[in-house]
C-alpha cells in the first residue's frame, strides 16, 4: 500500500525560507570575513619599494616580423647594473639580511644566474640600497627576435631568523635586451 504524505504548504515555504535567509547570512559573514582578511594584508618584514637599472631602462613599442610587444622596459646594453630599495617595516632593528638576485632568460630554464647580497643592519622604518654589479644578459634580442631578449628578474630576501627576519618577500618584474634598439635620448 501508498502512503499519502501531506505537507502543508505554508509550513514549507517557511521552512525554506528560513533556510535560505541562514544560507545568505553565513555566505555573507564569510564574505566579509574574507574582504576583511585581505584589506589586512600581512605587510611584508621587508618591503621592496623600487628597483633602478643602470645603464637606464627606457620603456618603448618593439616589433620583431609581426609581433609587436607594447610598453617594453628595454636595457641596450650587455651588462648592466641593477639597485634594488627596501625598507624594514618592523618595530625591530634587523641585521645580517640576505638578498637573492636571480636573473632568468624567459622560455630556457637552462639559462639562469643568481647572486646574493647582504645588507649588514637595517633599523625600523629605515631604508636602504642594495647593489648588484656587472650582470650579463642572457641574450640579445638584436632587433630579430621577440623572445630571445626577454629575461626577468626576481629578487628575494631570504628569511635569518637570528637576524630579525622571519619572512620571505620576493618580486619580480621583466624586461627585453636589444642591443639594437636606441633610447629615446639618443645616447645607446
Amino acid at each position: 500500500m501508498a502512503k499519502i504524505i501531506a505537507i502543508n504548504r505554508k509550513y514549507f515555504t517557511v521552512f525554506l525560507s528560513a533556510l535560505l535567509v541562514c544560507l545568505l547570512g553565513i555566505a555573507g559573514v564569510t564574505l566579509w570575513k574574507t574582504t576583511q582578511a585581505s584589506a589586512n594584508g600581512a605587510v611584508p618584514e621587508v618591503k621592496m619599494l623600487g628597483v633602478a637599472v643602470e645603464p637606464g631602462s627606457f620603456t618603448q613599442d618593439l616589433t620583431y616580423g609581426t609581433v609587436t610587444i607594447k610598453s617594453s622596459q628595454v636595457i641596450n646594453a650587455n651588462k648592466f647594473d641593477l639597485i634594488a630599495t627596501v625598507q624594514n617595516t618592523t618595530g625591530g632593528k634587523m641585521t645580517n639580511i640576505p638578498i637573492e638576485l636571480e636573473v632568468s632568460l624567459v622560455g630556457d630554464d637552462k639559462q639562469k644566474v643568481s647572486k646574493i647580497g647582504t645588507l649588514p643592519s637595517l633599523d625600523p622604518g629605515a631604508t636602504a640600497r642594495v647593489a648588484f654589479r656587472e650582470i650579463k644578459s642572457l641574450g640579445d634580442a638584436a632587433g630579430k627576435s621577440a623572445t630571445d631578449g626577454q629575461h626577468k628578474i626576481t629578487l628575494r630576501v631570504k628569511p635569518n631568523v637570528e637576524g630579525g627576519i622571519t619572512q620571505n618577500t620576493e618580486a619580480s618584474f621583466f624586461f627585453n635586451v636589444d642591443s639594437t634598439v636606441k633610447s629615446p635620448s639618443g645616447n645607446k
